[in-house]
């Protein structure tokens, strides 16, 4: 069976919805697969099973460290580097001494992101702009030193690596068809909303609470259920109103997550509307469709061309339209809720959004790479 080395940017303990399931799990079925994990705990290596943990001190010359520590590299057919570029160098510099191929693995784009937030905030001159288009650029070219780029969607490589003309896999976010909850249907009349992970600014995460402010009835709560409760909670003191309907939780693992998923009728995944958000569908809605639950997204060409309307619901992203769309699910029956969820999760498993479906198509793509070379 061929070998292939997954160099991620993840602690040891870290819990990843991609990373588990598909290289820790459907894809061992058809490759031997080695995980790094970096840590800055420990400052000794660690092998356990088939988890590489590397201390932080070595972490730009990962594949040198991992040979002196007797790993054989020359047997790896592939070396995939998860979102670090640092990572990926360090691949590309020792893939002609061990005959790998190499392939990279991005799940946002970070640095675009990052940048055009700060520079909406607080305008950049031309000289910073100018060092960050030479970034990109260099960026571009090592890219497109690989065999195989793995953006989390089409939609994303077409937006922000349009430069990049190697061969081209999407790693969706997805389900793992044996991580699947069967959702309880509430059986009171308080419809119960839930929102996962990240509030911040750049997420306009007050149009929300605006929506929510603006209805003419008490009988919904929210819970939001984010690993950095700082900003939400100095966000809530304009909301005097809201407090006594809205609970902020943290989710110590998955499993924790999907309980805490589960007891809850309707996710929230709304987004405004920019390039970042618009070119992929959001993790959060995996997690509330592992447990059946319907998501309400944002009126977007992505998200509609994964659900149809009786899988999701959808809204645009402004005050009235988010109240107007949670009164109606709020006056609506919650096994009405409940059949959306179960169609938005039987749609999901039929796609290569099931991570079994996903494991064999990218093994199928790692072999015709290889077998070309």
């Amino acid at each position: 069976m061929k070998k292939l080395l997954l160099i991620t940017n993840q602690e040891e303990y870290s819990e990843h919805g991609t990373i588990t399931p598909l290289f820790d799990n459907y894809l061992k079925k058809y490759y031997e697969v080695d995980i790094v994990f970096i840590t800055n705990f420990k400052d000794s290596f660690q092998e356990k099973g088939n988890h590489f943990i590397v201390p932080q001190l070595y972490e730009n010359s990962i594949i040198e460290y991992l040979a002196r520590k007797s790993i054989d590299i020359g047997a790896y057919s592939f070396v995939l580097v998860r979102n670090r570029r640092r990572f990926l160098q360090n691949a590309l510099d020792n893939r002609a001494k061990y005959g790998y191929k190499v392939g990279f693995r991005i799940s946002f784009a970070y640095k675009h992101y990052n940048q055009e937030f700060e520079n909406s905030f607080f305008p950049v001159s031309a000289v910073r702009k100018f060092i960050y288009q030479q970034k990109i650029k260099s960026r571009d070219n090592m890219l497109n030193r690989c065999d195989l780029f793995l953006p989390v969607s089409t939609e994303m490589k077409d937006e922000f690596y349009s430069h990049i003309y190697i061969d081209t896999f999407p790693i969706f976010t997805g389900l793992d068809p044996e991580k699947l909850n069967k959702h309880i249907v509430s059986k009171d009349d308080i419809t119960k909303f839930i929102y996962v992970g990240t509030i911040d600014k750049n997420r306009q995460s007050q149009t929300i609470l605006d929506g929510f402010d603006a209805l003419k009835n008490d009988k919904w709560s929210l819970t939001i259920s984010t690993t950095d409760k700082t900003y939400i909670t100095d966000l809530l003191k304009n909301y005097p109103k809201l407090k006594s309907h809205i609970t902020i939780v943290n989710a110590m693992s998955l499993e924790d997550l999907r309980a805490q998923v589960n007891k809850h009728d309707i996710g929230l995944a709304l987004m405004p509307r920019n390039r970042y958000f618009d070119t992929m569908v959001l993790k959060k809605v995996m997690d509330y469709y592992a447990c059946s639950i319907p998501a309400v997204l944002t009126n977007t060409p992505k998200n509609h061309s994964v659900f149809d309307e009786d899988e999701a619901f959808f809204c645009d992203f402004d005050r009235q339209s988010i109240t107007d769309k949670l009164q109606e699910l709020i006056d609506s029956p919650s096994t009405q809720d409940a059949k959306v969820g179960n169609k938005g999760q039987e749609k999901l498993l039929s796609l290569k959004r099931n991570y079994k479906i996903l494991a064999k198509d990218l093994a199928d793509k790692l072999d015709s790479i290889t077998k070309g070379a």
